[in-house]
């Protein structure tokens, strides 16, 4: 229900409006003609005059009011009016109420056993109460549904207008008053229903809907978008207005039916839910005032700060007096009720900051189209003037015969002329009166041609935010590429204004999937904006709001996301909507098709160079490794470097150096490619060379961080572990440059050998001789130790965990026993099993060595 509410929301948005319109059309008519109250500013008052005989008499006559001023004064009794005996006070206020005001009723009254007959002028009372609701009701409709209509996705301009279009229902109930009037709706029973229904219907939701706005206006607090919240909102007004039907159909339709009853059972409990609601709207609109950090942000809420206190101080004040019971009051001082008429300053101070701050980003349509179609009136004007004189300079100068064929041909010439002057007249304005709009368009339409001619991903990227931060000075900005890696991550790999960079985004691909289409559907710019970001980004809503990211465009090509472009606010402050987010797409998408075309450019291009890469440094990489293994009595070694797609900086070499002695080695250098296996290389023959009979690991460490520091680049580093294995003497020395723990399984048992250290060629030698450590361990039969790279730990599988540490331990430890080459085999095959179909993205490096006596 709610995806076909969502796709056909903008085909029920004008009937359900137009239907609004009238009824409120309807409101003011009942208001002014249907629902005054006659008024003659005196009271009657029944009193027992002879045993059950009730005679009517005039008290708190206002001094000079209408009845005053008929002579009339207090303790007459009340004998006709208009020659009807006043037996039914009902029957006296239906006499009233058959007049007009201004019209004169005759009162025949007793004073002192004299009757006497004099003309009272017929006054009419409106409703203040019902007009202040029809006016706000009406005002706030009007402005929510230009919200609307420019953000019909917006849940701030949603709410706005749901208000509106409760506020009308509930102003309904001006059509159904029945005091002292007589109603001539109560004529159609049906309609009543209907009509009763639907203000019911708006008083049990209007509560709810205003602390749901002002719970996400002007910033939303968190608990506003919890489920549970929207629930409770929603729910609880539908069981309220379930609840007052069944109490209508209890108390009144299954009763007699007729207007006193609808009056009787008025449920009260609407109006004092809704006064309790919009306090609650004023307290949380006042402290989120307290939470904008802008002056401009405070300015456009302090306007409606200021009126929402002046309407809940008049809603109070009414209720005050309303509840006194002074019925003189009432009926002979009326203005005293006037201030209720102030709630509709509420929905003004919204239409004011709308157009003076351009909240909810409205005001720029707006004018926009004031401006626009008054433009379009005047051009249209000037072209009639001039078909009509033309027509008449043509009637005059040729003959009848031509005059139709001529008149059509200058008719569709000065049609044709009509919609190009038309479209210039509006950049005109909107050069003249936006420029930063015109500005916008210039730029962007200039982009979105231009782009595509761009080669290189970096210059595409580098143009795309240029073009946004420099030309048109938005504040924040990112471009997110879609990760090589992982689809589900989006990498932010350009930005301007983020307080944490580079970070990714992980997305819901299936909301995203149902949000795209719901907005094609309706027409829309395919955009991501603040209210739907909870639902995409689950994981990173609250990091892009802190970012003061307000809107994402999607970069789509064959049907496809490639990446995204972030947007904050424009340079005046505001958010991008209308008009400027069909740019914004239009550029989008030509950014998308130019990220594309690189994107294969550089791949066929890299293809031809990466197979010449891998050839040269796979061959280089293989020479460096070990041809076969040292044999050293009662040591079983096995070792293995199982390269990835692209060649890595992984190393493992096997130096014997007496027939009891021998190092092994694991290294790792942190780039890829050419480079890697050059610094290999380097390592390898530098290994070759130190390593001997006299020297210890970290010493061979020391001596060759001094050699490679001279040489190697600032962003490069090399980390290494070194084991020396002596079994005459039935120990190890480790130790171990920036690289992974080793591993010593002992009688089944897990432990890591982590000695300090950092990796080689980051210090020139101080800092690293300083914090190298060794470790001397004596070594047992059975005993198994393992060397690896963290290619082995950090292999990923299909949905991105770990094989980790844990996983490693445990396959060393389950097959300890067995020898070393069949260890090595069996912890690959567990290493592989975990990885299934991922790609491999580091070398894989794993060294075993199990004595064996």
């Amino acid at each position: 229900m709610k995806d076909l509410l969502t796709r056909y929301r903008s085909v029920f948005f004008l009937p359900i409006a137009v239907l609004l319109f009238v009824l409120i059309i309807l409101e003011f008519y009942f208001v002014f003609q249907i629902t005054p109250q006659p008024n003659d500013e005196c009271l009657w008052i029944p009193k027992i005059i002879y045993k059950d005989s009730v005679g009517f008499f005039f008290d708190e006559v206002k001094e000079n009011g209408v009845t005053w001023n008929a002579g009339i004064r207090d303790g007459d009794q009340f004998i006709a009016i208009n020659d009807e005996p006043v037996t039914d006070l009902q029957i006296a206020n239906q006499i009233l109420n058959s007049l007009s005001s201004g019209d004169s009723v005759a009162y025949t009254v007793k004073r002192g056993g004299e009757l006497i007959t004099t003309n009272v002028e017929v006054k009419k009372l409106l409703q203040f109460g019902g007009l202040a609701f029809a006016l706000i009701a009406g005002i706030w409709l009007v402005i929510g549904f230009w919200i609307y209509s420019v953000k019909p996705d917006g849940l701030s301009q949603i709410l706005f207008y749901r208000i509106g279009a409760a506020l009308t229902l509930f102003s309904a109930f001006n059509i159904l008053l029945t005091e002292n009037i007589l109603n001539p709706i109560y004529d159609y029973p049906v309609v009543v229903i209907i009509l009763d229904y639907l203000w019911t219907l708006g008083g049990a939701f209007l509560p709810f809907l205003i602390i749901h706005f002002f719970w996400v206006f002007p910033k939303p607090f968190s608990f506003a978008e919890k489920k549970i919240t929207k629930k409770i909102l929603y729910i609880t007004p539908l069981v309220l207005f379930v609840l007052s039907i069944l109490m209508r159909i209890f108390l009144v339709y299954l009763g007699e039916f007729n207007s006193s009853a609808f009056y009787y059972y008025y449920p009260s409990f609407n109006l004092s839910a809704i006064f309790v609601g919009t306090l609650i709207g004023l307290v949380s609109l006042f402290i989120n005032y307290t939470r904008l950090k802008t002056k401009r942000e405070r300015d456009s809420i302090f306007i409606i700060l200021i009126a929402y206190g002046i309407a809940v101080a008049a809603i109070a004040y009414t209720f005050m007096l309303s509840f006194t019971g002074n019925y003189a009051l009432k009926y002979n001082s009326p203005e005293f009720f006037m201030p209720i008429i102030l709630i509709a300053l509420l929905p003004v101070s919204f239409g004011y900051s709308i157009f003076k701050y351009s909240l909810l980003d409205v005001s720029d349509v707006v004018k926009n189209t004031v401006l626009y179609g008054a433009a379009t009136v005047f051009i249209a004007a000037v072209y009639f003037f001039i078909i009509y004189f033309v027509g008449q300079y043509i009637g005059q100068a040729i003959s009848t015969e031509y005059q139709g064929l001529i008149a059509g041909v200058i008719f569709i010439l000065f049609a044709i002329i009509f919609q190009s002057t038309k479209d210039n007249f509006q950049q005109l304005i909107t050069k003249k009166f936006y420029p930063e709009q015109f500005a916008y368009q210039k730029v962007i339409l200039k982009f979105s041609s231009d782009v595509p001619s761009i080669v290189g991903l970096e210059n595409i990227l580098s143009s795309t935010k240029s073009t946004f931060v420099e030309s048109l000075q938005v504040q924040n900005f990112g471009i997110a590429i879609r990760n090589k890696h992982n689809n589900k991550f989006f990498d932010v790999a350009e930005g301007v204004g983020f307080k944490e960079f580079p970070f990714s985004l992980k997305i819901d691909f299936a909301k995203l999937a149902e949000h795209i289409l719901s907005r094609k559907d309706s027409a829309l710019p395919v955009v991501i904006e603040e209210n739907n970001f909870e639902a995409i980004f689950p994981d990173d809503s609250e990091q892009l709001k802190n970012e003061n990211i307000h809107t994402i465009i999607p970069l789509v090509i064959n049907s496809k996301i490639i990446g995204m472009l972030l947007f904050g606010l424009k340079h005046s402050g505001s958010k991008f909507i209308g008009g400027d987010l069909e740019l914004l797409t239009v550029a989008a998408n030509q950014v998308a098709v130019a990220i594309e075309n690189a994107r294969l450019y550089e791949s066929e291009k890299d293809k031809v160079k990466l197979e010449l890469e891998l050839e040269n440094a796979r061959r280089i990489q293989n020479s460096l490794l070990p041809k076969s293994i040292p044999y050293i009595k009662g040591l079983g070694l096995a070792g293995t470097m199982i390269p990835a797609m692209q060649v890595g900086g992984d190393y493992y070499d096997l130096i014997k150096v007496s027939d009891s002695k021998i190092f092994v080695i694991v290294g790792d250098v942190s780039g890829k490619g050419l480079s890697a296996s050059f610094y290999m290389s380097k390592l390898q023959t530098m290994m070759q060379l130190y390593c001997s009979d006299n020297k210890t690991p970290r010493e061979v460490l020391i001596e060759i961080n001094r050699k490679i520091y001279g040489f190697i680049e600032r962003n490069w580093f090399i980390t290494i572990s070194i084991a020396l294995f002596d079994i005459e003497k039935r120990n190890i020395l480790f130790c171990r440059a920036g690289h992974t723990p080793l591993v010593l399984c002992r009688n089944g048992i897990i432990s890591e050998i982590k000695p300090a250290g950092i990796g080689v060629g980051l210090e020139a030698g101080d800092i690293f001789e300083r914090t190298i450590e060794q470790i001397e361990l004596p070594i047992l039969k059975d005993d198994l130790f393992a060397l690896y790279s963290d290619g082995v730990n950090e292999t990923m599988n299909t949905k991105s965990e770990l094989f980790g540490e844990e996983r490693l331990y445990q396959a060393i430890k389950n097959f300890c026993h067995e020898d070393a080459s069949n260890i090595l085999k069996r912890v690959l095959d567990s290493l592989n099993e975990f990885r299934n179909t991922a790609e491999q993205s580091d070398d894989i490096t794993l060294v075993m060595a199990r004595l064996n006596s």
